[in-house]
């Protein structure tokens, strides 16, 4: 008799294990989603932009491969953000064609509320729901799975 431990798992509990995940991930983003519209009159991707924005700024260009936008979308969102008065594009000397963008006063104080909005949220949601332990595997099993893959040959 093989032992509990020794059985090879189902795809359809592995294909089960895979939904489960992309559930908890689509109902922390949707909390998260929810907060910062009703606090920040943001969006999610409104929000990822602001935060991967250094403080010293950062090229448009640098900022897209931050970034899950094309460069249409995040163009558009750059322009609302900077219509709010969030955000600021100066030339560069050095490229033509380029600009820096950088937080104003006014878009770095929302980004520090809305971070601590997000971390509430994944805490309340996610991270707070689990052990210090089970976090630590977690973020070790995730970093496996972002690892790159090695192909053979």
């Amino acid at each position: 008799m093989v032992a509990q431990s020794e059985r090879v798992v189902s795809r359809g509990f592995k294909v089960g294990v895979w939904r489960a995940y992309m559930e908890v991930n689509h109902q922390v983003l949707t909390a998260i989603e929810r907060a910062l519209a009703d606090r920040h009159r943001l969006s999610i991707s409104e929000f990822d932009v602001l935060v991967n924005i250094p403080l010293a700024g950062t090229r448009l260009k640098d900022l897209k491969e931050r970034v899950v936008l094309t460069q249409s979308a995040l163009s558009r969102l750059f322009d609302r953000l900077a219509q709010r008065g969030l955000l600021a594009r100066s030339p560069l000397e050095e490229d033509q064609r380029g600009a820096m963008i950088t937080l104003t006063e006014e878009g770095r104080k929302l980004l520090r509320a809305a971070v601590r909005t997000n971390a509430e949220v994944v805490e309340r949601t996610f991270a707070g729901k689990l052990t210090d332990d089970e976090l630590r595997t977690l973020d070790a099993l995730v970093a496996r799975l972002k690892a790159p893959e090695v192909s053979e040959g």
